[in-house]
């Protein structure tokens, strides 16, 4: 494909970019800019970024892909072609690049890494995970990792999938941010459900593939399902068996994913002081936290595997963001 050029999705396409993400996919978001649809996509040589357009914004989801070497140039052309844009859950390298070219750089929550070959669940700060699989293996539920048609129904598991979405305060599906759940065996994908003690799946967790140089160094938790009545431990119980699994397969790390708005000082770029003021008190409202979304909560739960938290950053030219910020939450699906 020719420089500068964007596209839409199709097998062909995305298997193109699966090919980039398996050599440079090294980012939590990585695998989802290549398969989640609706996204589109620019590319200048072998280096690609995925966005979505709305009122006339376009905004883009997480870093290039690509060699580090082209970031610069695409990140460059893309801003040429599409000048009122902004930049959703980049890295500190692209977010360095784009304030060379008159950014605001804002924090806008940390993203935390497990490095496995030294993590343990030692310690009172992890007592709550210890706890988690003790309890359910006392009470007979059992986590297994799974694979559609031999161990679960497509049926079932959009079932669960389906009453766990109608039981949230937003019942619409959030893309964009998050991938949406395919129902069907995906390639490096690992897929671990817990089961009741009738065997029937109760909970679920499916990890997205994190690569670099063609092979699978970690993985992150992209969708979660959880039915009401399932244990409360489920995800922690979920998630404890996943990462000794990954451990024992000599696997690298684990991102857990973004927690909004979580760790929030704008000390290292030149940040806009509006975004800054209102992103770093969110966190602890007590009315987005009650009304919207459990930022605090999301945050807490993270905290419990005492990882190492990473900043992620938006990035905008424009001072006054409130309609590229609303943009992008409409067609995320959260408004």
């Amino acid at each position: 494909m020719s420089p500068g050029t964007s596209e839409n999705a199709s097998a062909a396409d995305q298997q193109r970019r699966l090919q980039l993400v398996r050599q440079f996919g090294t980012f939590t978001q990585a695998y989802s800019t290549a398969v989640q649809p609706e996204l589109e996509y620019f590319w200048h040589g072998e280096a690609y970024l995925a966005f979505r357009r709305k009122w006339g914004i376009t905004c883009v989801l997480a870093d290039p892909v690509g060699k580090a070497e082209l970031h610069g140039p695409l990140l460059a052309a893309f801003t040429k072609k599409f000048p009122k844009n902004c930049f959703w859950q980049i890295s500190r390298e692209t977010a360095t690049l784009l304030q060379e070219q008159g950014f605001w750089i804002n924090e806008m929550g940390c993203d935390t890494r497990l490095e496995l070959a030294n993590y343990d669940f030692a310690g009172k700060q992890k007592e709550r995970l210890r706890h988690a699989t003790n309890w359910l293996a006392k009470h007979n539920y059992k986590v297994r990792e799974g694979a559609f048609a031999q161990d679960v129904s497509q049926s079932e598991i959009r079932r669960l999938s389906e009453q766990w979405q109608a039981e949230r305060r937003t019942t619409r599906d959030v893309y964009f941010f998050n991938r949406p759940i395919v129902y069907a065996d995906e390639v490096d994908v690992r897929k671990f459900f817990l089961f009741s003690p009738s065997g029937q799946p109760v909970a679920f967790i499916f990890f997205d593939p994190i690569y670099r140089d063609g092979n699978v160094v970690g993985y992150s938790p992209a969708i979660k399902r959880r039915l009401s009545d399932a244990p409360l431990r489920a995800e922690e119980g979920i998630m404890k068996v996943a990462i000794e699994q990954f451990q024992r397969e000599e696997i690298e790390r684990v991102m857990l994913g973004l927690s909004p708005m979580a760790g929030i000082t704008d000390r290292e770029f030149r940040a806009n002081p509006l975004i800054h003021f209102s992103w770093s008190r969110a966190l602890n409202a007590w009315w987005i936290n009650r009304y919207f979304y459990n930022l605090a909560g999301h945050a807490d739960f993270k905290r419990r595997f005492d990882g190492l938290e990473e900043q992620t950053y938006y990035a905008s030219k424009c001072l006054f963001n409130d309609v590229r910020v609303v943009a992008s939450l409409k067609l995320a699906g959260a408004l």
